[in-house]
């Protein structure tokens, strides 16, 4: 029997010679060499490489995206991301991880959502790596900045004048 279905490159052929013969009782049995050639059609099976994060993130964190395909890699998987990216499977594995940072605490940002897909595959010797379309998606959520107003004024002011007052904030406003 031939090799059972897998999902890497392998369409080969099997060549069969005539080593020996024994019994039938003829005078003269001499085996032809030429061999026998059976090629085998390698039928095409689909990987599927999916991306992962979590699910949320504190501003001036990072992102940690995970690449997982359905099989394990042959040779050494690259997946590029939208975000500029990669992440490289190693031979044998089926996962592998990038963390990306976030931007840093910024007293006027409300937090954001960022989205990120595959945006290319190369490796692997699949006969067929599909990146799984669905974007990785998180949500960077704001650490929360106080923002202090300090109001202060002259110490002393003569009878009928003005008194001056000076309110101070922590962060500039915008």
């Amino acid at each position: 029997p031939t090799a059972g279905n897998d999902v890497y490159n392998n369409g080969s052929t099997v060549s069969t010679t005539i080593t020996g013969t024994t019994g039938g009782n003829f005078e003269n049995l001499v085996p032809n060499p030429v061999p026998a050639v059976t090629t085998i059609t390698d039928s095409v099976d689909t990987t599927t490489v999916t991306l992962t994060a979590g699910g949320a993130v504190t501003e001036g964190g990072q992102i940690t995206y995970t690449a997982t395909l359905t099989n394990p890699a042959q040779t050494p998987v690259t997946v590029t991301l939208s975000n500029g990216s990669t992440i490289v499977i190693d031979a044998g594995k089926t996962t592998g991880t990038v963390d990306v940072p976030t931007a840093g605490n910024d007293v006027y940002n409300n937090g954001s959502t960022v989205s990120t897909t595959i945006t290319g595959t190369t490796g692997g010797n699949f006969e067929n790596l599909v990146p799984n379309p669905t974007p990785a998606v998180t949500t960077i959520t704001d650490s929360v900045d106080t923002t202090t107003v300090t109001l202060t004024a002259g110490s002393t002011v003569t009878e009928g004048g003005q008194i001056t007052y000076t309110a101070t904030l922590t962060n500039a406003a915008q």
